[in-house]
């Protein structure tokens, strides 16, 4: 797979309702049908047509499938894959469903066919059941809604669309569109009237609630009462969703649609999903499909811990010195006790007990068999051949005494082989590996939570500062007019604090009214949608970049500031950003190399340059490095006829030497 093809959209689909696959089959062909593309055959094995760019193949062995829907779009494939696995009678069938896009081709919103699919049948993400259409929720049915918040095996994003005082039918148009666009990617919730938003709000408490007619996501995992930064539960004001409409319920359905893209799939499905690639190329049977969609036991005790309680049980113990008289003779156990012999207490494990190589195990398994069996073995020989000489007299002891060497030998070679092999697909110590693999993935499930909610709380710090700064801005403004103390009117306590990088970028076009900016939407919203939490203060630094080129360009078109804009972040006392965050340059190979200049080369109006073009070098650093370092490319035409500053991009770093 190419380095810049982009996760758009994943669903897992739980399903129980046996069979899945002609539901399956009708929705995915009608969906086919609508675009005018014909839909799959029953009964044939294997499909495959084109028509208007679109591939479409269709495979098909027992109870799995798969579908690729392939789209030319220009600049790139769109890739819709479906595959499902199913067993009668046997545990629950899935379907899972990826969009992949390269480059910034697609929009990530679910395929038409998931929202008829979920009407089919209960359809669940492994804990809660996903509904094709939004869930009203009234004063009586608020107590199901926290309920399916809290969940612990909740997977999906569950986005709360709360009242709007100014519209009643609003949030209703609100949620139906957010339901379509994330069906089975996550769930959507609205409230029939404020006093269900109130009782609601009442239960999650202050920093938890959602209310005028904004629209509030709650991730997984979710706890009420527990929650050390409300803000993981992203939401989004009721303001942004009157004044963007369409464009704000978007970004909530892109956001909402990258929480379950990213997430890996769960354990059992990948297996069974693997089992499912390789049946259809051949290299499996439908045996290894019931094989990976059986549950697995959950191990007992830790990793290895019947075949070390074995190998203590079967290793050479110290004998005492000189066995007392009194000690009664041991108890000869009876041919049908437990394969494996009882051990004695086992001491404190180090963890190198838990490091066995293959290699390492297979020498230990060996020289147990040698040292301990093997005189098991040579004594009931030994016995066999006794017998043999005395021409068997017939009295049976030397038979009996052999028949119970015997059965102890086999019950130990049983037991090892039991505690070594464990099952016909894998040994046990792939099991154990792939148990602490994922203890392993917990754990960085863990830290990455923690590390979000540390940006998070970095971000606020951010946004606390900035107020700050802006009141002592005003302060010596006042003090520089007046030339003493001023008294009186405070600054605006609702300094605007971005969300996202999307958010500054609309804020600016509403109110900046000497900058311009360009289309570069996707790109911003790619890094909003990805990096959610970094975002945020990535936003304040850009909504600052960008009030800092507002003012420079404002007072050079006035011919109040002859300089350059690094010239204004230098010298001015009024909006400026840091001269280290302004390059107006790039270096000689992005200039002279046409694969690096076109990709800074953006649209502009031929007032500005004749071509309607122009290579934008100046830039700023909103993060100076690491990966990814977003940057806001400008055209500095403020001295010139439009008087204004020119965007053109405002994403992540664009291609160099260095980048690539």
């Amino acid at each position: 797979m190419s380095s810049n093809v982009s996760r758009l959209y994943q669903a897992v689909l739980r399903d129980k309702t046996a069979p899945i696959s002609p539901r399956l089959r009708r929705t995915f062909g009608e969906w086919l049908a609508a675009r005018g593309l014909p839909a799959p055959e029953t009964g044939k094995a294997a499909q495959e047509f084109e028509r208007d760019g679109v591939r479409v193949r269709v495979e098909r062995s027992g109870e799995c499938g798969r579908y690729l829907v392939e789209e030319d779009r220009g600049q790139g494939l769109l890739r819709t894959r479906v595959a499902y696995a199913e067993r009668a009678g046997g545990p629950s069938g899935w379907v899972v469903v990826t969009v992949e896009g390269d480059g910034t081709t697609g929009t990530g919103h679910a395929p038409g066919f998931v929202q008829a699919y979920l009407r089919t049948a209960r359809i669940t993400d492994g804990g809660t059941h996903l509904p094709d259409t939004a869930e009203e929720v009234d004063e009586d049915t608020v107590h199901r809604l926290v309920s399916v918040l809290s969940e612990r095996r909740r997977r999906v994003p569950v986005a709360v669309v709360s009242v709007d005082p100014q519209d009643p039918r609003a949030a209703r148009n609100r949620a139906d569109y957010l339901a379509g666009a994330v069906a089975g990617a996550g769930m959507v919730a609205r409230f029939a009237d404020l006093r269900a938003q109130q009782r609601f709000n009442e239960a999650m408490g202050s920093d938890l609630g959602v209310f005028g007619g904004g629209i509030r996501t709650y991730v997984a995992p979710f706890d009420p009462a527990g929650e050390s930064y409300p803000y993981r539960h992203r939401p989004m004001g009721g303001v942004m969703v009157r004044k963007q409409g369409r464009q704000a319920l978007d970004l909530a359905a892109d956001g909402i649609i990258g929480e379950t893209a990213r997430r890996a799939l769960p354990d059992d499905v990948q297996r069974a999903y693997r089992a499912v690639s390789r049946i259809l190329v051949g290299k499996a049977t439908p045996a290894d499909l019931t094989e990976a969609m059986t549950p697995r036991p959950a191990p007992a005790g830790s990793p290895g811990d019947g075949l070390r309680r074995w190998m203590m049980a079967m290793a050479p113990r110290t004998a005492p010195a000189e066995p007392s008289p009194a000690v009664e003779p041991p108890v000869e156990p009876e041919p049908a006790t437990a394969a494996v012999p009882v051990a004695e207490p086992e001491p404190a494990l180090d963890r190198r007990s838990l490091s066995l190589d293959v290699d390492e195990l297979a020498r230990l398994v060996a020289a147990v068999v040698i040292g301990e069996l093997r005189g098991e073995l040579d004594a009931a020989l030994g016995l066999a051949a006794s017998s043999g000489a005395s021409g068997g007299s017939g009295n049976g002891s030397g038979n009996g005494e052999i028949l119970r060497q015997m059965r102890t030998l086999g019950a130990h070679v049983e037991g090892l082989r039991d505690l070594v092999v464990v099952r016909q697909s894998g040994d046990q110590l792939l099991a154990e590996a792939e148990d602490e693999s994922d203890r392993l993935a917990g754990e960085m499930d863990r830290l990455h939570t923690e590390h979000e909610i540390l940006q998070q709380e970095y971000a606020e710090a951010v946004a606390l500062a900035r107020k700050l700064q802006e009141r002592v801005r005003w302060l010596e403004g006042k003090l520089a007019r007046a030339g003493n103390p001023a008294f009186g009117r405070s600054p605006d306590d609702s300094v605007f604090e971005p969300t996202s990088l999307m958010d500054a970028l609309n804020m600016a076009r509403e109110k900046l009214a000497h900058v311009e900016i360009g289309d570069t939407d996707t790109e911003a919203a790619k890094l909003d949608l990805t990096y959610p939490t970094l975002a945020r203060v990535w936003a304040s630094k850009t909504w600052d970049a960008l009030r800092a080129l507002d003012a420079f360009a404002q007072a050079r078109s006035a011919g109040d500031f002859s300089g350059g804009f690094f010239d204004w972040c230098r010298s001015s006392t009024t909006l400026t950003i840091p001269a280290g965050m302004v390059a107006m340059s790039e270096s000689k190979t992005v200039n002279t190399n046409g694969r690096y200049s076109t990709r800074r080369t953006f649209p502009v109006p031929v007032e500005v340059h004749p071509s309607g073009k122009v290579m934008m070098e100046a830039h700023i650093k909103i993060r100076k490095g690491g990966c990814p370092a977003p940057r806001i490319h400008f055209h500095d035409d403020s001295g010139g006829l439009t008087g204004k500053i020119w965007i053109g991009h405002v994403g992540d770093h664009l291609p160099n030497p260095h980048t690539n």
